[in-house]
């Protein structure tokens, strides 16, 4: 795979944390930089991109979250999709409508409204 330098730039930098917080294999990192252009592409700049991602490892980081990079992913994702139809709270509320009904789905959804980016 060949990369222009601002691509290796980011790969870069979104890839440090994975690496040295939770030791990602370069399949997941390959994943979370899928999701985080996703995000990029979603929002008005990469600079927005980034501040919603480095708050996300933040979160995962403080709040000591299960499988931290899997939970990275689904939430990379989730804002690209918030940032991509403008209104968080019917993506939120799109998510908890289709997604598996579960007390841990509601708990998300909560937390997908109450997070502060």
């Amino acid at each position: 795979m060949i990369l222009d330098k601002q691509t290796r730039t980011v790969f870069s930098s979104i890839s440090q944390p994975l690496i040295c917080f939770w030791n990602a294999r370069a399949s997941q990192v390959k994943e979370v930089y899928e999701a985080y252009t996703s995000l990029w592409s979603s929002t008005p700049s990469e600079a927005q991109a980034r501040d919603i991602y480095d708050s996300l490892i933040a979160i995962a980081l403080a709040e000591g979250k299960c499988y931290p990079i899997n939970w990275l992913i689904e939430e990379i994702r989730f804002e690209a999709f918030a940032a991509a139809t403008g209104d968080r709270k019917w993506a939120a509320l799109m998510d908890l409508t289709y997604g598996k009904k579960s007390d841990e789905e509601l708990d998300l959804y909560n937390e997908r409204m109450t997070r502060e980016l």
